[in-house]
């Protein structure tokens, strides 16, 4: 860089930084001022040094030189003092301040960047300059300022003219399967309060579905905040924007937001909101326990998502369940707490002490709910599927034909699914959509009923008829060896009362436990199946069944996938380009040459 505009650059700053950022200080303001109006003394020096040499490349240098100090000039103008002076109206003022508030800036860069071109031009060439060079150094440096130049009033516009477009699918959900039954279900009548203003956007959305709800059990009513403070102060509703369910003392707010970009969000799942508000009115909140002490899957310190189970404690709490842990040092090895409602059995991988399965099997005689999902692996968990009157063969089950990819290999064929299920009331919303609704078993094992136990057992999900048991673990079938078909993955059962005072008892047991995982349970149908299961355990009706979901499924990609986006933008396109550069320089040359 010229030192013709390196002193023109070091000026413009020093009188940037006077005027805006230290113009509360006179002596500082100043003091730049005058060092750069010394640089840019020094910046004109240093261009007339070559007017001997090359007078008209200089001077037209000297003139964009003063073109771009001559935004001063607006800076001045736009100044209090000079305002003041012209007493002009305040609208007036103020579309002239805006005016040369965006002209100092342009007229800086249109006077600037051509001179700093021919600057460079002429420091190239301290002998002869030729014409071509000099009109493609300014109109080259003027090219850019306009360009530049251009962004100013799109800027304008786009802050003055702000438009947000959101093209992405909307639909408020419609009533499920899951909220009738815990509407129909209510021993005592809820009121629903919405507090919108009138002509909201989001009431318009919300009022239809509770008009769906309204019923006996179940009254809907408008309610402004403003109009009514004390009601809401009552029911702790701070503004519009939200629902108030109220049954006798008790009240659930479901908040929304008045605006309806900022609650499309929470409309989406506005089903499965209100169908937790109104469990939580109704019903009484149970404990749920999950075993610990013997590696099973849990929701903290898991390795992956595939061995968390956040999201399935995040399900049964949406059901009303407070969630607890059941170990040895909390009882198990004796007896299972009174106030379990229902107790898991997630993925065990060491094998629990006879003590331990007494205890369960006491709580399931007592009319206790005991849900057990086993993993294939080294021990025998014959004692636990036993509680549900089944066998379990940890196996590996695995499908050449039908399963799901994700790694793009041989073992992608543990990944298997299955729509086979069974009419009973445990998997009723899967049986209604089998046609689209697959429970998928990553890793499974398999059951079988066995012979002379109590209790009835039911098979609820069977497998796919090309499903076979891996024997000698390499994801293919040897047909000599294996066979295919007649699998089973999930079963109930249900035994006699023990007590005329207790309810019968009833178990299930899935040969799988991945299926309950984060990474799977975000999969609809087995997230159906664990509340299905669980409201035919705990024999409540209310909390199963369909929950409608208009969420945006995120799209997952492979790693594989991932691989081909990453590498094809960062590498492949680019060398593209550069081939087509390269291709087109060769043909330039090719016909310079002839």
């Amino acid at each position: 860089m010229n030192p013709a505009t390196i002193f023109y650059l070091l000026g413009s700053l020093c009188v940037f930084l006077a005027e805006r950022m230290v113009s509360d200080s006179d002596a500082v303001r100043y003091a730049l001022d005058g060092l750069g109006a010394v640089f840019v003394v020094g910046a004109l020096a240093s261009r007339l040094s070559t007017f001997a040499r090359h007078p008209t490349a200089t001077k037209l240098a000297l003139a964009f030189t003063a073109l771009s100090a001559s935004s001063l000039l607006f800076y001045v103008l736009q100044s209090k003092m000079v305002l003041e002076g012209l007493a002009l109206e305040h609208d007036t003022e103020e579309h002239l301040v805006t005016a040369c508030r965006a002209m100092i800036p342009l007229v800086w860069l249109v006077g600037a960047l051509p001179a700093f071109g021919l600057n460079r031009t002429l420091a190239a060439s301290p002998h002869s300059v030729h014409p071509l060079r000099m009109s493609a150094a300014w109109e080259g440096g003027l090219t850019v300022a306009l360009g530049i130049g251009m962004l100013f009033p799109l800027n304008w516009l786009a802050h003055e003219y702000n438009e947000t477009f959101n093209f992405s699918f909307f639909k408020t959900t419609t009533v499920g399967d899951a909220t009738t039954k815990a509407v129909d279900a209510l021993a005592e009548p809820i009121r629903v309060v919405l507090f919108f203003p009138t002509g909201s956007e989001v009431l318009t959305e919300v009022q239809p579905y509770f008009d769906e709800l309204e019923g006996a059990n179940l009254s809907v009513e408008v309610m402004d905040h403003a109009m009514d403070p004390e009601q809401a102060k009552e029911w702790k509703v701070r503004d519009n924007g939200n629902v108030a369910l109220v049954m006798g003392d008790k009240v659930e707010i479901i908040k929304l937001g008045d605006k309806l970009d900022a609650a499309k969000k929470d409309l989406r799942k506005l089903d499965g909101k209100v169908q937790t508000a109104i469990l939580k009115l109704s019903h009484e909140k149970r404990t749920a326990y999950f075993t610990v002490g013997h590696d099973e899957f849990y929701w903290k310190a898991a390795v992956d998502d595939k061995s968390n189970i956040e999201s399935l404690k995040k399900v049964l709490e949406g059901l009303n369940f407070k969630v607890k842990e059941l170990g040895i040092d909390d009882g198990l090895a004796q007896t299972v707490p009174d106030d379990a409602a229902i107790v898991f059995v997630v993925g065990p991988k060491k094998a629990f002490f006879p003590e331990e399965v007494s205890a369960l099997e006491a709580f399931r005689d007592q009319g206790g709910a005991l849900f057990i999902a086993l993993e294939p692996g080294t021990e025998d968990f014959s004692a636990l599927a036993k509680l549900g009157g089944v066998s379990f063969d940890g196996t590996p089950v695995v499908s050449d034909k039908s399963f799901l990819p994700l790694s793009r290999g041989l073992i992608d064929h543990l990944n298997i699914g299955t729509n086979k299920f069974t009419s009973h009331e445990s998997v009723t919303t899967l049986s209604k959509h089998s046609n689209e609704a697959v429970v998928i078993t990553p890793g499974a094992g398999s059951i079988a009923e066995l012979e002379g136990q109590p209790g009835k057992v039911t098979v609820t999900i069977k497998g796919m008829p090309d499903w076979f048991h891996d024997l000698n673990a390499n994801y293919e079938f040897d047909k000599d060896t294996e066979k295919r078909g007649g699998l089973s993955v999930a079963a109930i059962s249900e035994g006699p009362k023990t007590d005329a005072d207790k309810k019968a008892w009833r178990t299930a047991v899935v040969s799988d436990a991945t299926f309950a995982s984060n990474f799977f349970i975000r999969n609809a149908a087995n997230a159906y199946f664990i509340a299905d299961t669980v409201s035919w355990l705990t024999q409540d009706p209310a909390i199963g069944g369909e929950v409608e979901n208009e969420e945006d499924v995120k799209i997952q990609h492979t790693k594989e996938d991932e691989s081909l986006w990453f590498y094809g933008t960062s590498l492949l396109l680019p060398s593209l380009v550069f081939a087509a550069g390269a291709m087109r320089v060769n043909s330039r040359k090719t016909k310079g040459a002839a």
